[in-house]
């Protein structure tokens, strides 16, 4: 009987959520196309969690748009046995290609050799496994005798700079392996962040809440090579229930941690978070070009704001970084006109190691915590802007 074979990749619709939105929950079926002709290609979609990273539940996966990693490595088994492994994917490079249709993006993943569910049909189970972005060399492993049902999915991971916000090359790795029990399904990726996520968040100390406003223009994360890591291996552990016929993940985990050996610098990118606390003319007054000011101070109520964007590292107690703030000190006088007492004031704050010690457990991989930074005067004059001379930011 002539084989009659459909080689048309199945599209999964993209879209862009800004990096600052919640992300709109979404279950398997918004981005799982089911094949049920037997003859179709073994193909893929991708879910991932990039943007907001608090906890891994399904419903906040969001189909893959073109910010994200643009290739995957796919290992793929059938009746749980690696010696069939080749048969399937062993680390298959998988990679995107984006098309618009109807003004949308279309997103189709693209491997060679191609394989079909019809060579494949007289096996019970499948199992596939995922991480993002493809590197040579990732490893599926078994686990000894007595864990047989332990699988360890590994690579090596580099990053373009040991600060990051911008998504496009952080490391993923999926949420469990997409188990099937026949054939002809998409084989659908949830994929979870791997870094640590960090919030800037600023506010007055109580005694200059009163006396001046800060003008923020400017924030930069720096740090000698020995403080920022920017490589390391990726690792997590899957155990399957026979019983159940159902994965449960391990904790996802960095090994190896290591330096590029270069000092980098990092603009973290100013982001408006939707309050008041930027005004309409504060980047012409203030010399801003482009981007914007965060201005925090006694006409507003004392709490912490964000400046910027989230922005991810390798969690390690070895990222210290220094966090330089550029800023303006302001009185606003009788009129309710601004009074720049200090421009362009640049002070820095230096973290210990002990401060990041609680980021680098397992379990905080994969969530956003706040950074707080308290503006304190060293010695404070009511009546002069000597004040200013000996002001500097402190650590919370």
């Amino acid at each position: 009987m002539k084989r009659m074979i459909n080689k048309q990749f199945p599209l999964a619709l993209t879209f862009t959520l800004f990096l600052t939105s919640a992300l709109t929950g979404c279950s398997d079926e918004d981005f799982l196309t089911t094949q049920s002709d037997e003859t179709k290609v073994l193909s893929f979609s991708i879910g991932t969690d990039m943007e907001e990273i608090t906890s891994k539940a399904s419903s906040e996966y969001r189909a893959w748009h073109s910010g994200d990693p643009t290739s995957f490595g796919a290992f793929g088994m059938y009746n749980q046995s690696l010696a069939d492994i080749a048969k399937l994917f062993n680390n298959q490079q998988v990679t995107s290609s984006v098309t618009t249709v109807d003004d949308k993006e279309v997103v189709a993943w693209n491997y060679d050799p191609l394989k079909y569910w019809v060579d494949y049909t007289s096996y019970k189970t499948f199992d596939f496994f995922g991480y993002m972005p493809y590197v040579a060399g990732a490893t599926l492993t078994q686990g000894g005798e007595g864990h047989e049902n332990e699988y360890t999915l590994s690579y090596n991971a580099t990053l373009s700079n040991a600060v990051l916000s911008d998504v496009a090359n952080v490391p993923l790795i999926c949420k469990e392996p997409v188990h099937k029990t026949k054939v002809g399904e998409v084989i659908n990726f949830q994929m979870d962040q791997t870094l640590t996520g960090f919030s800037l968040q600023f506010k007055l100390g109580d005694k200059m809440a009163n006396i001046r406003d800060f003008i923020i223009k400017e924030v930069k994360i720096t740090g000698a090579a020995t403080t920022l890591p920017t490589a390391g291996t990726v690792s997590r552990t899957y155990t399957y229930n026979p019983s159940g016929g159902t994965w449960t993940a391990g904790d996802i985990a960095w090994t190896g941690v290591t330096k590029n050996g270069e000092a980098i610098e990092y603009t973290v990118p100013y982001v408006n978070h939707g309050v008041a606390v930027a005004y309409t003319d504060a980047d012409a007054v203030h010399g801003v070009d482009g981007g914007g000011t965060l201005r925090i101070g006694y006409s507003e109520p004392a709490e912490t704001r964000q400046w910027g964007a989230n922005f991810y590292a390798i969690p390690s107690a070895e990222f210290t970084p220094t966090i330089s703030v550029k800023y303006d000190v302001v009185v606003v006088d009788e009129d309710t006109n601004d009074v720049t007492t200090r421009e362009n004031i640049v002070s820095t704050i230096q973290f210990s190691n002990s401060y990041f010690d609680t980021y680098t457990a397992a379990g905080a991989i994969g969530q956003v915590n706040p950074i707080v930074v308290q503006i304190v005067p060293d010695y404070l004059y009511v009546l002069a802007d000597a004040d200013q001379r000996f002001s500097y930011i402190i650590l919370e």
